[in-house]
């Protein structure tokens, strides 16, 4: 199936209905979004694999603050400054 869809000015697009019907589409469905440089693929995921995946970059994101000497304290400073 092809379609073409146009993207709105807050960057949404709709999925055509026979193709969420099709693949079993709901809302609030979860997906993974890859790119290149002339293409974008959404993948859908379970909620599970979602907190998975979130947990595991929470993981890797720790360990990466923790190697570079960043703190919790930092990151709360940092959040205060962009915010005022």
């Amino acid at each position: 199936m092809i379609e073409i869809v146009t993207m709105s000015s807050k960057g949404q697009f709709v999925i055509p209905k026979e193709l969420r019907e099709e693949m079993g589409l709901e809302r609030q469905d979860k997906f993974v979004i890859v790119h290149d440089k002339d293409n974008i693929l959404l993948k859908k995921i379970s909620k599970e694999e979602a907190n998975k995946a979130m947990l595991n970059l929470m993981d890797k994101t720790s360990d990466k603050f923790r190697k570079a000497g960043i703190t919790k304290r930092d990151v709360v400073e940092e959040i205060r400054k962009a915010r005022a």
